[in-house]
């Protein structure tokens, strides 16, 4: 499978690379694109970074999955950027994948996209979501094609989910605990 991460300045950084991280050790692809106009990214914790990609270099239908990483970018700058509403729902309108962490599923919610399907986000961020089920107290939800996660307490749980839901659960579990070291 291949996924398509948005990145913007002041993203999570355990979101983003755990979550990475995870779907690389199970063979997957993952291309973390900015958002910026630009390669170079400062992220949340202040570390720089410098992307293969910019969203612009990129072709949408090659992908498999959408991940948006929160943190401060994902609701400071992401949130403003037009083209974001445009690949979410590039994504969800072909039945895709669409999973974000943190504060970014307001992103998602926000267009509608989570109307009466539960998922989670940080606290305070569900106000932004759009009649869903908000399950406050789940550090993962999966409904249909979308995956939320609460926060970067869940991110290496939020890949996992993201693996299983292609590859099935014993996948998972078998990742998992390679991760694990067992």
């Amino acid at each position: 499978m291949k996924y398509l991460m948005l990145i913007g300045d002041a993203f999570e950084d355990v979101e983003a690379l755990a979550t990475q991280d995870v779907l690389i050790r199970g063979g997957e692809e993952v291309i973390l694109a900015s958002m910026m106009g630009r390669k170079e990214i400062t992220t949340k914790c202040g570390n720089n970074l410098v992307l293969s990609k910019t969203i612009d270099e990129v072709d949408l239908s090659s992908f498999d999955a959408l991940i948006i990483p929160g943190g401060p970018g994902s609701f400071k700058i992401l949130a403003f950027i037009k083209k974001v509403d445009e690949i979410i729902s590039y994504f969800a309108d072909k039945g895709k994948l669409v999973s974000a962490i943190c504060a970014a599923p307001m992103l998602i919610g926000r267009l509608g996209y989570l109307k009466g399907k539960n998922y989670t986000c940080y606290p305070g961020f569900e106000e932004y979501v759009v009649d869903g089920n908000y399950k406050r107290d789940e550090g993962v939800v999966c409904d249909g094609n979308f995956i939320t996660a609460k926060s970067m307490y869940y991110s290496i749980d939020f890949g996992l989910r993201i693996y299983e839901f292609f590859h099935g659960k014993k996948a998972s579990e078998s990742l998992r605990n390679a991760c694990k070291g067992e």
